[in-house]
């Protein structure tokens, strides 16, 4: 078989051949090796030549956020649907199981590293959100300041509740103060004694209704019969404990001291704003006011003995935590006054 050496090539191969051949200093013999070489590699690759041009045709660029979509980490969704999810997710914190798939405390032990990781997902995923972050320790922080910026506010409450639980669980950081602007949100932190007081911090900057929805996912079908009913009587509807309820059957004046006992070590303020909160929430009264040492009660009865018991009700409740009240009826309002004791 005779074996023809010499080839012919048109200038537009000549063309094409000009990068490696100018790689190999001007000879074409080299890089024509080079040419086969790799055919042979491709036919080894690929089995034949026409598989790997359909390999070459399929296999293009893919991004990372195109990557992670085709492996199932990622959807794609629109900002405004996006958005939405986020809106009714107000208030509520994101599930630890969740957190630890996105933010894995077996890998990040640094706040830098926090900071570097989800900044890279934040670009990852098209969030347009930053995450900048001071400490005076990258790895036991007593203090630290965490500002998100990003266009849509959800977002940036969101994932301000999902670092300020990373660091409660992680870094007993709790939060001292936080400042909530139209692009960014601030949050001042400072290492707590415990994990639970770091969290307690967080559920009341940013986790308001996870209790409510915790419960609301137990018993739906009790919430819902419940919401349906104080709507439909325009929440005109009264909510007391069992054994109140069995007192009022017996003709005793009931107090839930149970309830108020879990507030009596509050400071006096906050102990009657607690009650205050109580029974309007219960719609035992109207409205409560409380100035000073004066506090004005428009129960909304009419009935003399049954003004009369509330007014009991009011003079107990609020004198639960030590102090002593005197109780008058001014038009429909009951107004209590605090007793100094000598």
């Amino acid at each position: 078989m005779v074996v023809r050496r010499n080839i012919s090539l048109e200038p537009s191969h000549l063309k094409l051949l000009e990068p490696l051949t100018e790689e190999h200093g001007g000879n074409l013999s080299a890089a024509m090796r080079d040419i086969i070489e790799f055919y042979g590699f491709m036919i080894q690759q690929h089995g034949s030549i026409e598989e790997a041009r359909h390999a070459s045709r399929d296999d293009k660029y893919r991004s990372p956020r195109e990557l992670l979509i085709e492996d199932g980490f990622c959807a794609m969704i629109d900002y405004p649907m996006f958005d939405h999810f986020l809106k009714h997710a107000k208030d509520t914190l994101v599930e630890p199981e969740m957190l630890d798939d996105i933010i894995d405390p077996l890998i990040i032990n640094r706040i830098s590293e926090l900071v570097d990781h989800l900044n890279r997902k934040c670009k990852e995923y098209g969030w347009q959100t930053t995450i900048i972050m001071e400490y005076d320790n990258d790895v036991a922080p007593k203090t630290a300041i965490s500002v998100i910026t990003g266009r849509s506010m959800h977002l940036n409450l969101f994932l301000s509740g999902m670092v300020g639980l990373f660091l409660a669980k992680q870094k007993y950081l709790g939060i001292v103060q936080v400042d909530r602007r139209m692009r960014s949100i601030r949050m001042d932190l400072q290492r707590k004694e415990s994990m639970d007081e770091a969290y307690g911090d967080l559920l009341r900057n940013f986790g308001n209704l996870q209790e409510a929805v915790d419960g609301m996912r137990e018993k739906p079908d009790f919430w819902r019969t419940l919401v349906d009913l104080h709507k439909n009587s325009d929440y005109n509807m009264v909510t007391i404990h069992k054994h109140e309820f069995e007192d009022l059957l017996a003709h005793r004046i009931p107090l839930d001291t149970a309830v108020l006992e879990r507030s009596v070590d509050d400071s006096r303020p906050e102990f009657l704003r607690f009650v205050k909160d109580l029974y309007e929430t219960m719609q035992i009264v109207k409205h409560i006011e409380i100035n000073g040492s004066k506090i004005m009660i428009d129960h909304g009865y009419r009935d003399p003995d049954s003004i009369a018991t509330v007014k009991e009700i009011m003079v107990r409740s609020f004198g639960a935590d030590g102090n002593s009240y005197i109780a008058d009826e001014l038009g429909r309002l009951i107004v209590l006054h605090q007793v100094d004791e000598e």
